[in-house]
């Protein structure tokens, strides 16, 4: 059963706007079942899915928060379509508590052992092998201008590819997918963005701890140095579908990616990677010179990148909108609102602004402060203090580990993952200076079973 978990979150679609994205995902139905089947297979695990006073208190106030700022906050904005709505946001808040739980209850009823740990991490990995084959691969040749699969990735861009809302004039979509649209790769996802937020937030790090520790992970090679070269490999491969996506996120989190993975490596790894990354500056550098379509790539991304006023807009809007409501903030799905009355007017003249986000809502294109300004400091310091608190113990963990008397290959196992952890979080950090949907599958499945991790250690070390 575990060796469904990953997997089924590729399929990212959301079937109605309705709900929170995750709970009309096809993933919601097959966890809950899988739920149901694993308490009838081990109805003494009923207990571990229990959520703790703490958490339950936790949950209470922070929904009794939300509840008073979000009435409140409809009460100046009113009935209107730049919000969610009180009932609305209500709704989908519900949606997203619900999704944290089910991804919490799933790994705590099938993530227990080391041996269901390899197993969800292995099935991961294939899985997005076969996702990169399948579906990434094709839409690359198309963004080469070859119209051979044009039709296969419309055919299954209609099938599973999440799309955002679009408008008149403003449709990412309208060539049939948003590859054959944009000219960009976005695997499922609604955009670019969000197809580097997956491969590198939730999947390099897998790669980044296997490497650096060198240990052997797939019982089909006979040597770890065959381990070792197709896990490089396999990073590699990532990372340079990080720079094909073409957009900002994916170029950004693959140079981080890569600094983080020379940290952590060993001696050796390290050295190849510094000299692989001196190499791969000097021929990028001669290849922007040289070659048009690099050149216009990274002036398009990153180096001159054009049309970013309504990032740069949205972001002051919402700095703005947090430092006027410090404390509680707006509420959930009331921003747009506040977005509107501070965004700078120097950054309004251009076409998204004033034929989407002016007349349907202006959407939170920073999460990190998007969070701030929603949930204000009295949500935001108590969760911050937190994930701090696991990283905390995360590091404790690392440093008691050789109390443990654990062979090399058990060594490697629980450093790779606790270098995986902490490399995920730099990463989903970064990111969320953009936007990053951290409460969508994926990521809650990766953080929760790294944590669940950590808390094995912690038992074994008190024992």
């Amino acid at each position: 059963m575990v060796n469904f978990l990953l997997p089924i979150t590729f399929f990212s679609k959301n079937y109605t706007n309705a709900l929170a994205e995750t709970v009309a995902m096809v993933a919601f139905p097959v966890f809950l079942v899988m739920i149901l089947l694993q308490l009838y297979r081990y109805p003494n695990r009923l207990k571990s899915i229990v959520p703790s006073r703490t958490a339950i208190y936790l949950t209470g106030f922070f929904w009794i928060v939300q509840l008073l700022v979000m009435a409140w906050s409809y009460g100046t904005t009113g009935e209107t379509i730049l919000t969610t709505g009180i009932i609305h946001s209500g709704i989908i808040l519900a949606g997203w508590t619900v999704t944290v739980y089910v991804a919490w209850a799933i790994i705590q009823l099938t993530i227990i052992t080391e041996q269901d740990e390899r197993a969800f991490l292995k099935s991961g990995l294939i899985g997005l092998i076969f996702y990169l084959l399948l579906t990434v691969l094709p839409q690359i040749t198309v963004t080469f201008n070859i119209s051979f699969f044009h039709h296969y990735v419309n055919e299954i861009a209609h099938l599973f590819e999440r799309h955002w809302r679009t408008h008149a004039g403003y449709n990412f979509y309208a060539n049939g997918s948003y590859v054959t649209t944009e000219g960009r790769v976005n695997g499922f996802e609604p955009e670019a963005a969000f197809l580097a937020n997956l491969l590198g937030v939730v999947y390099l790090p897998i790669l980044i701890g296997l490497t650096a520790t060198g240990q052997k992970f797939w019982s089909w090679t006979k040597k770890k140095g065959t381990d070792q070269f197709l896990n490089v490999v396999f990073a590699f491969v990532i990372i340079m579908i990080l720079f094909l996506a073409k957009t900002t996120t994916g170029i950004l989190t693959a140079g981080i990616a890569y600094l983080l993975w020379a940290f952590w490596a060993n001696k050796k790894l390290r050295w190849t990677l510094v000299w692989l990354a001196v190499m791969g500056v000097i021929l990028l550098a001669v290849a922007y010179l040289k070659v048009g379509v690099i050149h216009n790539t990274l002036n398009q991304f990153l180096f001159a990148k054009q049309g970013t006023d309504n990032r740069l807009g949205g972001t002051i809007a919402l700095a703005l909108t947090f430092l006027t409501h410090p404390i509680f903030g707006v509420g959930y799905g009331f921003t747009s609102y506040f977005i509107l009355q501070n965004v700078p007017l120097s950054t309004t003249d251009n076409f998204e602004f004033q034929h989407v986000y002016s007349q349907f809502g202006y959407p939170n294109l920073s999460d990190f402060l998007g969070w701030f300004a929603s949930f204000g400091l009295i949500i935001m310091v108590p969760a911050i203090w937190l994930l701090f608190r696991l990283l905390a113990r995360t590091f404790l963990v690392k440093y008691r580990l050789p109390r443990l008397n654990l062979n090399e290959e058990q060594m490697a196992w629980h450093r790779g993952l606790i270098i995986s952890f902490i490399t995920m979080v730099v990463l989903a950090a970064f990111s969320s200076i953009f936007v990053i949907q951290v409460f969508l599958w994926p990521y809650l499945l990766m953080f929760f079973f790294y944590r669940k991790h950590i808390m094995r250690l912690e038992e074994e070390l008190q024992q």
